[in-house]
């Protein structure tokens, strides 16, 4: 190599190949990062269900009448949130300006994890499958008993799941976790590691979590 300083050209050079190649090595790490906060943008929508009018019939004195009733009732102890993920890989500054940022494409992988704790802690290891009595231990919170039909333990009543990551040191195998597939265009799911809109229950040590797994253009609940 030789002893001659490096002219300004170079030094340049030399600057944005570091900048490369720490940008490369940034956008390697980041599918492997810990979950970041989202915000929500717009208004949601909020839809309390339907009111059901009562059926009716008048009948004359001296019959028997034999019928069947059936009913809906709105289950109030749960809440569904659905809707469509946006997102980027971005590098920025605390004022959010940012530097360069990066498509996601057409083939997104990830979760969506929602808890009641404003603070979910996905460092390694810390994050893991929710036990039965961590389950009971919230569903009591609410007043749920055990043997409810629609208690939290009685819900994720499935270990039949996809594999996924939540952050680095916190991976998770095909059926490892409590889980369920939801209700797709108003049918029931088979909870497998394919079916889509699987949700799993977590646990940080502190709080239960539930994840999503994302899903790339599918029909949801209501088609």
């Amino acid at each position: 190599m030789s002893d001659r300083p490096l002219t300004k050209t170079t030094r340049i050079l030399l600057i944005y190949l570091v900048i490369t190649m720490s940008l490369c090595g940034l956008s390697f790490y980041l599918a492997y990062a810990q979950p970041e906060g989202a915000s929500i943008t717009g208004t949601p929508s909020v839809d309390s269900g339907p009111n059901k009018t009562p059926d009716f019939r008048t009948d004359t004195g001296g019959r028997i009448i034999t019928m069947v009733l059936n009913l809906e009732q709105q289950n109030n102890a749960w809440k569904a949130y659905v809707g469509n993920v946006t997102g980027t890989y971005v590098l920025q500054n605390a004022n959010n300006y940012s530097i360069y940022e990066w498509p996601l494409g057409t083939t997104i992988e990830g979760e969506v994890y929602i808890s009641r704790n404003d603070s979910v802690n996905f460092t390694s290891g810390a994050v893991t499958c929710a036990t039965n009595a961590e389950m009971i231990t919230e569903q009591t919170t609410f007043g749920m008993a055990a043997s409810d039909t629609d208690s939290i333990n009685n819900t994720f009543n499935s270990t039949n799941h996809t594999a996924f990551t939540a952050g680095p040191g916190n991976s998770f195998g095909n059926n490892s976790c409590r889980a369920i597939a939801t209700w797709v265009n108003d049918t029931l799911q088979t909870p497998s590691p394919n079916a889509v809109f699987q949700e799993v229950a977590l646990h940080d040590g502190a709080n239960l979590v539930y994840a999503a797994v994302i899903n790339n253009n599918q029909f949801g609940f209501s088609n």
